[in-house]
């Protein structure tokens, strides 16, 4: 790690009880540690319904109704925060870690304008009056790259593009310089240009907050991360270095993740998609979650792998790979 460590997630179960009205639960988040240094870039993949979301919401102390963190710690520069009360979460978001929500059109109230969504998150954590905070939101929004942020201050968010409301939402998740940032597919939605844009915004505004990059996009990773972690039915499956696991995956699932992703090299086989789908999250599953779409199961993966280290990373499986290298 690149720096001292400001996050610390510890053996994390989120259950939520299960549809079929049998009074069992399921773990959404299932045993999930992890680590983040000031100054590094964490990211998370996994296919929707892996527990990405819910492992962020977790950490600002959002896991929706009836859902609630069942085991395990999560803590923040040395505080434990995962069994705080309402009122000291509200003066830990925003002040602490900030959050980039996936869609800002649902994230953004829709009767106020950018202005006072500004100001309120600044005055909600510094003594400051009005003036000051309105001076302070139009730097933000200056430092996000908003053209003629006087006028933006006034506008609602469904005046304006997707690209300029993805900025509002960073410069909100920006404004009282968090240590910690969570940004939950912030690129999702946003045409090619606009993503790039976003992204050199978000590399160039953290150089020294943690951020953690939650994405389905492994080109996205690869752009931003330092670390990654891939997700699959609620646990890590396999962690590492940006480079290790880009370029040599361990765990299937990871390497099926790549060997889908579209390119354009004529020389490199067609993308071949992962075949059946994932478990649903309410039924529980016995031995290794993955096990039923993976080419190298045998009769040993009926039992639950733990994540351990392998050849400079983590991986839960019982058959990773050796030598196999995919370049995405």
């Amino acid at each position: 790690m690149s720096g001292e460590e400001v996050l610390s997630v510890d053996d994390l179960r989120v259950s939520f009880p299960a549809r079929n009205g049998s009074g069992a639960n399921f773990n959404a988040v299932d045993g999930v540690s992890l680590s983040l240094a000031r100054g590094e870039t964490l990211g998370i993949v996994g296919e929707s319904g892996s527990g990405k979301t819910m492992l962020a919401l977790s950490a600002m102390g959002l896991v929706p109704k009836p859902g609630r963190i069942t085991s395990g710690s999560i803590t923040l520069r040395n505080r434990r925060i995962d069994d705080l009360g309402e009122r000291d979460l509200c003066d830990l978001r925003g002040r602490e870690i900030g959050m980039v929500f996936q869609d800002p059109m649902t994230s953004l109230n829709p009767v106020r304008r950018v202005g006072a969504l500004l100001v309120e998150a600044i005055r909600r954590h510094n003594k400051v009056g009005k003036d000051e905070a309105r001076c302070r939101a139009l730097d933000a929004l200056r430092a996000v790259g908003i053209p003629s942020p006087e006028a933006r201050l006034r506008a609602y968010p469904h005046e304006l593009s997707g690209g300029l409301r993805q900025r509002v939402m960073i410069a909100l998740a920006l404004v009282n310089h968090p240590p910690v940032i969570i940004a939950d597919e912030p690129t999702t939605a946003l045409d090619t240009t606009i993503q790039a844009q976003i992204l050199g915004l978000l590399r160039e505004r953290l150089s020294d907050a943690a951020l953690i990059l939650i994405t389905h996009d492994l080109g996205v990773a690869a752009e931003l991360c330092d670390r990654i972690a891939v997700m699959y039915y609620g646990r890590i499956v396999e962690a590492g270095s940006a480079e290790s696991i880009l370029s040599r995956p361990r765990h299937p699932y990871t390497a099926g993740l790549l060997a889908a992703v579209p390119n354009f090299d004529f020389g490199r086989p067609t993308l071949v998609p992962i075949p059946g789908a994932p478990p649903d999250p309410s039924t529980p599953v016995n031995g290794c979650a993955f096990q039923e779409r993976c080419q190298r199961r045998t009769p040993i993966c009926a039992t639950k792998p733990l994540l351990r280290e392998h050849t400079g990373g983590l991986v839960a499986c019982a058959h990773p790979a050796e030598e196999e290298t995919i370049h995405a």
